[in-house]
C-alpha cells in the first residue's frame, strides 16, 4: 500500500510542486463540474436550450483557440501563459456568481473556453520542461492526481447539491476560483522555462503544416469518443436497457475513477517511446471493442447478472482508458519538437475538444437508438483508429526532420594541438604494438545545449548538475555545470571522453539515466550505465529535461607520420575496454 501511495506521489522539487497544484485545482474542477449546469439552468433561471447552444459555441470558439494559444505559450514560456490563464478562470468563476443576463453568460463563459484552450496547451509545453527525461510517466503520474481531484470535488459538489439552494451554488464556484488562484501561485514557483529557439526558417503554424501529426490527432479525436462512453452512454444504457439497479451508474464511475488513479501511473511507465505509444493506441483499441460487446450483452439479463457485466465491462474499458491516455502522452511529448510543444498540443487538443462536441449525438445514435449493434459499431470505431494510428505513426518518424545546425565554431581560429597518447594497460589488455605519439592538429568540438549555449571539449569533462564536489575532477575531468530547469539530473551525470580520436559518453550511473537519439529520428535510447557509448555529430543526448548535441570539426594532420617502418597504433578498443574496467571497479 505504501508503494502504490508513493508512486502517485512526484518526486520533490518541480515535479511534486506542479502535481500539488494539479490536484489542488481538479478539485474545483470537480466541484464545477457536478455543479455547473444545475446552477445555470435552476440558479439563474437560464433554459436547458440556451445553456446547451452558448456552451457549445464557447467551446467551438474555445477549439480553435488552442493552436495559436499554444504558439504563445511556445514564444512566451510556458509557465507565464499556464499562470495568467489560470488567473483568468478564476476570474470567470467568479464572473458567474454575478451574472443575470443571458449576454452576461455568454460573455463569461467565451472568456473561460479562452482561458481553458490556453491554460491546457501552455500546461502540455510546461509538464514537458518539468518533466525533461520522463515526460510522459510523469505526465501519467498527473492524471491520476487530476482523477482523484475530480473524484474529491464531485464528492463535496454532491453533498453541497443537497442543500439545492443559489447560496450553495455560488459558494461552490468561488471554491473553484480559489483552488484556481493556488494553482496560479504553485505555477509561479515552478522555475522559469525559456522559449526554445526554433530552427532558422521556421514558419509560424509548423503544428498545422504537420500532415502526419494532424492525421494522428483526427484518430486520437476517434478514440477520444471512449471518455463519453462512461460520463453518457453508459449512465443511459443502464437506466432505459438493463434491468441493472439505478445505483449501478454511480457503482461504474467509482470503478473507472479508482482504476485510473490506482493504475494509470503503472501503465504509464511502460509507455515512453513512439513505438510503444503507437502500440498501446492499438491494445487500447482492440480493449475498447471487448469492452463494447461486454456492455451489449448486458441488456435483457437478470438484474444481478446484468451488473457483473456491466461492472467487468467497465473494469476492461478503464484498462483501455489508462492505455490511450499513456500513448497520447508518449506521441504528444516525442512527435512534437522541442520549440512547439504547447503549439503541438492544442491542435491535439482540436481534436479532444471535437470529440467531446459530437460525442452526445454519436453515442446517442448508436448506443441508444441501433442499440447492441450500435455499442459493436462503436468498438470496431474506436479499434479501427486504434490499429490505423500504427502506420501513421510510423509516417510521422519518417517525416521528423533532421536536427538543424545554425552556430559554428570561427573558421579562422588558431587550432590547438591534441596530444592522442597510448595508455599504460594492463598487462592482458596490452597491444603487441610499440606505444607511440601522434601529434594532430584540430579544431576543438563542441557539445550545444538546447537553449543554445555551448561548451568546447579541450578536454575530458563530466556534465550535471553541480559536478564540481564530486571525484570526477580529482581525477582529471572537467566540470561542467548545467542549469538543471527541473529535476532529473544528478550532480555528476554524464562523462564525455575522446577515445582514438571520437567522442564517446559514459552514464556514471546516474538515477535517471541517459538517453540517446540519433539525427532526424524521434525515438530515444536509454544506453547502458558505465559503458562508453560513440557520440556521432547530429546525435543528441539527453540527461535529465535537457539536450545536448556534438558538433564536430574535421581534424588536419599537422605533421607526417612516422615511416611505414614504424608500426600502426591500435587503440580504439584497447583502451575502450580499459575505460569500461575503471568505471566497472
Amino acid at each position: 500500500m505504501g508503494n502504490w501511495l508513493s508512486s502517485l506521489v512526484p518526486e520533490p522539487g518541480a515535479r511534486r510542486r506542479l502535481g500539488l497544484g494539479t490536484g489542488i485545482y481538479n478539485i474545483g474542477t470537480g466541484m464545477f463540474m457536478t455543479s455547473s449546469v444545475l446552477y445555470f439552468t435552476e440558479g439563474l433561471g437560464l433554459s436547458v436550450t440556451e445553456v446547451g447552444l452558448w456552451l457549445a459555441v464557447a467551446g467551438l470558439i474555445g477549439l480553435f483557440a488552442g493552436v495559436p494559444m499554444g504558439h504563445l505559450a511556445d514564444r512566451r514560456g510556458p509557465r507565464g501563459v499556464a499562470s495568467l490563464s489560470l488567473v483568468v478562470l478564476a476570474a470567470t468563476m467568479v464572473g458567474y456568481v454575478f451574472v443575470t443576463h443571458i449576454w452576461m453568460f455568454v460573455a463569461v463563459t467565451v472568456v473561460e473556453m479562452l482561458a481553458t484552450a490556453a491554460s491546457r496547451a501552455s500546461r502540455g509545453g510546461l509538464i514537458r520542461r518539468v518533466g525533461g527525461e520522463g515526460a510522459a510517466a510523469y505526465r501519467s503520474q498527473l492524471r491520476a492526481i487530476e482523477n482523484a481531484g475530480v473524484g474529491i470535488g464531485a464528492a463535496v459538489g454532491g453533498l453541497a447539491l443537497t442543500l439545492n439552494s443559489l447560496a450553495a451554488y455560488q459558494v461552490l464556484f468561488i471554491a473553484n476560483a480559489v483552488t484556481f488562484l493556488i494553482g496560479a501561485w504553485v505555477c509561479v514557483k515552478l522555475p522559469h522555462f525559456a522559449p526554445l529557439p526554433a530552427p532558422p526558417g521556421t514558419r509560424p503554424g509548423v503544428a498545422l503544416r504537420d500532415k502526419p501529426f494532424i492525421a494522428y490527432t483526427i484518430l486520437n479525436g476517434v478514440m477520444s469518443l471512449q471518455y463519453a462512453v462512461i460520463t453518457f452512454a453508459l449512465p443511459l444504457w443502464i437506466a432505459m436497457e438493463t434491468n441493472a439497479p439505478r445505483w449501478m451508474v454511480g457503482a461504474v464511475l467509482i470503478v473507472n475513477t479508482v482504476g485510473v488513479v490506482a493504475l494509470q501511473v503503472w501503465v504509464g511507465r511502460k509507455v515512453k517511446t513512439v513505438q510503444q505509444g503507437a502500440a498501446a493506441m492499438r491494445i487500447a483499441g482492440l480493449v475498447f471493442l471487448i469492452a463494447c460487446g461486454g456492455v451489449a450483452v448486458s441488456s435483457g439479463l437478470p438484474g444481478w447478472a446484468s451488473a457483473a457485466i456491466l461492472l467487468a465491462a467497465v473494469g476492461v474499458h478503464s484498462v483501455g482508458e489508462m492505455c490511450h491516455a499513456a500513448a497520447v502522452f508518449a506521441l504528444s511529448f516525442e512527435l512534437a519538437p522541442a520549440h512547439a510543444q504547447s503549439e503541438y498540443v492544442g491542435l491535439q487538443d482540436m481534436g479532444l475538444g471535437a470529440a467531446f462536441a459530437v460525442a452526445p449525438a454519436v453515442l446517442g445514435f448508436l448506443c441508444l437508438d441501433i442499440g447492441k449493434v450500435g455499442w459493436l459499431l462503436l468498438g470496431g470505431m474506436l479499434a479501427a483508429a486504434g490499429l490505423a494510428t500504427v502506420p501513421i505513426v510510423r509516417w510521422a518518424i519518417r517525416s521528423r526532420p533532421f536536427p538543424t545546425t545554425e552556430d559554428v565554431l570561427e573558421q579562422d581560429a588558431e587550432p590547438a594541438t591534441v596530444r592522442l597518447v597510448a595508455v599504460r594497460l594492463p598487462a592482458r589488455l596490452q597491444s603487441p604494438f610499440p606505444q607511440t605519439t601522434v601529434q594532430i592538429r584540430r579544431p576543438l568540438d563542441s557539445v550545444v545545449l538546447d537553449d543554445d549555449s555551448r561548451f568546447v571539449l579541450d578536454r575530458d569533462c563530466v556534465v550535471g548538475r553541480d559536478p564540481s564536489h564530486g571525484d570526477a575532477p580529482l581525477n582529471g575531468l572537467r566540470p561542467i555545470r548545467i542549469d538543471v530547469r527541473a529535476n532529473g539530473m544528478s550532480r555528476a551525470h554524464l562523462e564525455i571522453r575522446r577515445i582514438g580520436g571520437r567522442v564517446y559518453i559514459i552514464d556514471r550511473q546516474s538515477r535517471n539515466g541517459v538517453a540517446i537519439r540519433l539525427g532526424g529520428q524521434t525515438v530515444w535510447t536509454r544506453i547502458a550505465p558505465g559503458k562508453p557509448t560513440m557520440w556521432l555529430p547530429g546525435m543528441s543526448v539527453r540527461i535529465g529535461s535537457r539536450v545536448l548535441r556534438l558538433e564536430a570539426n574535421t581534424p588536419r594532420v599537422a605533421a607526417p607520420l612516422p615511416p611505414s617502418s614504424t608500426p600502426t597504433v591500435r587503440m580504439k578498443r584497447t583502451l575502450v575496454a580499459a575505460l569500461s574496467e575503471r568505471n566497472a571497479s
